[in-house]
């Protein structure tokens, strides 16, 4: 390699190697902070003690029902029987039987 072809790689290279050392010293910023009130992402990701704790609650999701309105999008992949529906002005997709005589 000549000079110019050396010292026009290693011009390349410095932004690169800017931002990286940007992202690194974002990331040590934020693994070094211990205050209170942070989102409990912060705890779960990073280890922070300070952060928020979501606590985990026992118990089962209500059970959706198809309304009027409801439209089939199809059959559910994992479990025979069962139709994916959308709920009629939302984009809520949930899964319930199929309609009688539904066939794909």
């Amino acid at each position: 390699m000549t000079k110019d072809c050396r010292q026009a790689s290693g011009k390349r290279r410095a932004p690169a190697l800017i931002a990286w050392g940007a992202a690194l010293a974002g990331l040590l910023l934020v693994s070094g902070c211990s205050g209170t009130g942070l989102p409990p992402v912060f705890g779960a990701v990073f280890g922070l003690e300070g952060a928020e704790d979501a606590p985990y609650r026992v118990g089962r999701l209500p059970e959706v029902a198809v309304e009027p309105g409801d439209r089939v999008i199809g059959q559910a992949a994992n479990a025979a029987g069962q139709c994916i529906y959308v709920r009629g002005n939302s984009n809520l997709r949930f899964r319930s039987s199929c309609p009688d005589g539904y066939r794909l």
